[in-house]
């Protein structure tokens, strides 16, 4: 069953690899699913969050953790749900039907979203290493950024956002947002590396998506937008930089290091995760080896005894 499942994820995650495609590249057959063209791309925007849910599908899958499709599927419920009632109020003020399509399309995925949530939430982590200090401080600052962000432009505060936003993609980008602070929150209350992860794989590929725009519109954006445009770019190059250093430089928590491999005597230091990173061993297997000391000690008494009788 579990195999299964992770065929499943792979296979999804490929699938939405395939629509970050579609959706950066503006491919006609990708682009009528979001109808509501803007001054800030939409389809940029929808082709980083496919390209972030392939990234933690894909990792998951691969590596076979099903507890931690648990955050993502929160992140995905709080999204669409949210997605949905503000699409349901613009359709009751515009008249537009695509909007209320889109408003049962968005129901229906957090149905799914729920039932993956409460269904994955079951299984036990395989590894339940905690989270390094560095990356549970970072989610809390996640958190708080996401949820000023998201709520300044479900709002339509202007300049929260770097791009004058239309209703609809300031309800798809402001739910986004405040989903994800739900995703890293829940990382924080169950601060497990393997969980942090998803979340970074994640992150990782949201900002290889956006980051180059972001650093383009510097020329072109209006003054009062520059500190939202700062603060969002800083925030994708620290997250990136963040995702970068734990998944694929740090020795103890890079993702290709073989569970098999003996750690050194510098991993067996604390670490900035407060523990240290050494294999863990059955209380059984001290036991039968003090057995076996204990056995050859007497052995060699014994015989010692014997050879003492002999000469006497």
């Amino acid at each position: 069953m579990d195999n299964i499942l992770r065929t499943v994820l792979i296979t999804i995650g490929m699938v939405s690899l395939i629509l970050a495609v579609g959706f950066c590249s503006q491919l006609p057959w990708v682009v009528w699913l979001w109808p509501w063209a803007d001054t800030f791309s939409p389809y940029l925007f929808l082709g980083s969050i496919a390209a972030a849910t392939a990234a933690s599908l894909l990792w998951i899958g691969l590596c076979g953790e099903l507890r931690t499709v648990a955050g993502g599927a929160l992140h995905l419920t709080v999204f669409n749900m949210g997605l949905a009632s503000s699409l349901f109020l613009l359709f009751q003020q515009g008249g537009d039907h695509n909007l209320l399509t889109g408003a049962y399309v968005c129901i229906a995925g957090a149905l799914v979203s729920l039932a993956m949530f409460l269904w994955f939430r079951r299984y036990p982590l395989q590894n339940s290493r905690p989270m390094p200090l560095l990356v549970r401080i970072s989610f809390g600052v996640f958190v708080v950024v996401l949820v000023l962000v998201g709520a300044g432009i479900l709002l339509q505060i202007p300049n929260v956002f770097a791009w004058k936003l239309k209703p609809t993609t300031s309800a798809l980008l402001g739910w986004f947002f405040l989903g994800a602070a739900c995703y890293f929150l829940y990382g924080l209350v169950h601060p497990s590396w393997q969980k942090a992860c998803g979340q970074l794989w994640a992150f990782l590929a949201y900002d290889l998506v956006l980051i180059v725009p972001y650093l383009l519109h510097f020329a072109v954006a209006r003054p009062a937008q520059l500190p939202s445009l700062l603060i969002n770019t800083l925030v994708l190059l620290y997250s990136g930089a963040l995702a970068i250093y734990y998944l694929l430089v740090k020795k103890e928590t890079r993702t290709w290091r073989k569970s098999s491999q003996t750690p050194a005597a510098s991993e067996l230091s604390v670490g900035d995760d407060f523990w240290p990173d050494a294999p863990a061993h059955p209380i059984e297997d001290d036991y039968y080896s003090e057995l076996q000391n204990n056995e050859g000690s007497s052995a060699t008494i014994s015989s010692y005894l014997a050879g003492e009788g002999k000469s006497a």
